[in-house]
């Protein structure tokens, strides 16, 4: 396997058992922690499995930074296709409503022209909540103002503010 990062066989290995276990977090984590525990019996042992299992991190990131770009480029085309569907589908119901068809079997297709199925759509006018009965309208917290409240030292019954996490970041 080429890699852009210099990586040991073992990290290479531990990366292969890690795309078998993706499914089975405990697995996944259980292999990690054991190849941890082996990190060597001298400093230099140790520090060179680390600078690995770094530099397996860092691959990794760069591999799923270079993916989720060619995810991007390959949803922006699907957008595109899709968009082009839109407009001829538009174009072939504007056809069949101009000469009245219903049906027309081709070849390969049968064109039909349907109502749409599933509920009839809402259509409301320009009204606000406010001026609906209650039984038409929720409430939603305000997040914004209950963080607020509690960053400015009041106590409440129904929130508080949890811990941050930790992050390790290799530069």
């Amino acid at each position: 396997m080429q890699t852009l990062i210099e990586i040991s066989r073992d990290l290479i290995e531990l990366e292969n058992e890690l795309e078998e276990l993706i499914h089975d977090p405990q697995q996944t984590d259980d292999a990690i922690a054991k190849y941890l525990g082996s990190l060597g019996d001298t400093i230099a042992e140790r520090d060179r499995k680390l600078d690995n299992y770094s530099a397996l991190i860092k691959e990794l990131e760069a591999r799923a930074e270079a993916r989720k770009v060619e995810a991007k480029r390959l949803s922006d085309r699907a957008s595109i296709d899709l968009n082009k569907v839109k407009s001829l589908k538009s174009n072939l119901k504007k056809f069949f409503e101009a000469h009245k068809f219903k049906t027309i079997e081709t070849n390969r297709y049968r064109l039909t022209l349907a109502m749409n199925g599933g509920k009839a759509p809402l259509i409301l006018d320009n009204v606000t909540p406010g001026e609906l009965p209650d039984k038409f309208t929720y409430k939603e917290v305000d997040q914004v103002a209950v963080r607020q409240a509690l960053e400015a030292g009041e106590v409440l019954k129904f929130a508080r503010l949890g811990d941050r996490g930790q992050s390790l970041r290799i530069k």
